[in-house]
C-alpha cells in the first residue's frame, strides 16, 4: 500500500490575501487544519507591506478580483520583492486567457472558484514538493 503524504505544514506561514470574508473564512478553514501558521491582507497594498516587513512567509494564496490594486499587480509587485515565494493565485471570473495572465505576473499556480479543498490542498502541495503523485492520497484533507 502507498505511503500517506499528510498535509501537515506546521512549520509554513501562509498570506492569505482575499476581500471576500467567506471566502477568506473557507481559506482558513483548510489551511488551519494543516497545522500552518496564517497572515492575512484584505486588500494587494496591505499585502506588500506585509511581505516587505515579514520574513519567513512560505507561500501566498491571492485572490485575482480583489477591489483598489487587482491580484496581478499585486503579484508582480511581490515577485519584485520577494522572488521565491511561491505565489497562487484563485478567481471566481475564470475566462480565457486568466492562467496565462496569472502566471505571466509572476504567480506559480492558478486555482480557479469555488475553492475545492482538494485541489487547493495539491495545488500547495506541488509548489512545496514538486507535482503531485495522486496515487499516493486517500483522504488528503483529513490525512495529518
Amino acid at each position: 500500500m502507498p505511503e500517506k503524504v499528510p498535509y501537515c505544514w506546521k512549520d509554513k506561514l501562509f498570506l492569505i490575501v482575499e476581500d471576500d470574508p467567506a471566502s477568506s473564512m473557507l481559506l482558513e478553514i483548510i489551511i488551519s487544519r494543516t497545522g500552518a501558521k496564517i497572515l492575512f491582507a484584505e486588500s494587494g497594498e496591505k499585502a506588500i507591506e506585509i511581505v516587505k516587513r515579514t520574513r519567513g512567509i512560505d507561500i501566498i494564496l491571492l485572490d485575482i478580483k480583489l477591489s483598489g490594486m487587482n491580484g496581478l499587480e499585486t503579484a508582480a509587485i511581490v515577485k519584485k520583492i520577494a522572488p521565491n515565494i511561491p505565489i497562487i493565485a484563485q478567481t471566481a471570473c475564470v475566462v480565457m486567457g486568466d492562467k496565462e495572465r496569472c502566471l505571466e505576473a509572476g504567480c506559480s499556480a492558478y486555482i480557479p472558484k469555488p475553492i475545492i479543498a482538494e485541489l487547493l490542498l495539491e495545488t500547495i502541495y506541488s509548489q512545496f514538493n514538486g507535482p503531485v503523485n495522486k496515487e499516493i492520497f486517500n483522504s488528503p484533507f483529513w490525512s495529518n
